[in-house]
C-alpha cells in the first residue's frame, strides 16, 4: 500500500569522512528525480513501482542556495525585460 501524504518523507544524511550523502525516500515525485541522478535500492514497491528507496550522492549533487527574492520594482524590470524580448521575435 502507497504511502499516506502524511507518511510521506524525504531526508538526505551527509558523511563528512566519506563526503556523501544517503538519501531515503517514500515521496514518488523525488524517487523519480533521484532515479535520473543516482542508482536507487528500492525498499519497497507497488504494481511494479518503488514507493521507498535508499540510494547515494556525491557531495556535489546537493546544493542549498538561498531563494532569490525580488523587490517589486526587481519585478517590474523583469517583466518589462521579458515583454520587450518576446515582442522582438
Amino acid at each position: 500500500m502507497a504511502y499516506s501524504r502524511e507518511e510521506q518523507e524525504t531526508s538526505l544524511v551527509f558523511d563528512n569522512s566519506t563526503g556523501k550523502w544517503t538519501v531515503y525516500s517514500t515521496v514518488l515525485k523525488h524517487i523519480r528525480k533521484l532515479a535520473n541522478l543516482t542508482e536507487l535500492f528500492i525498499l519497497k514497491s507497488e504494481d511494479d513501482r518503488p514507493i521507498a528507496v535508499r540510494g547515494t550522492l556525491t557531495e556535489k549533487q546537493v546544493s542549498m542556495r538561498n531563494p532569490r527574492v525580488m523587490s517589486d520594482e526587481q519585478k517590474l524590470k523583469a517583466t518589462e525585460r521579458l515583454f520587450k524580448a518576446r515582442n522582438a521575435l
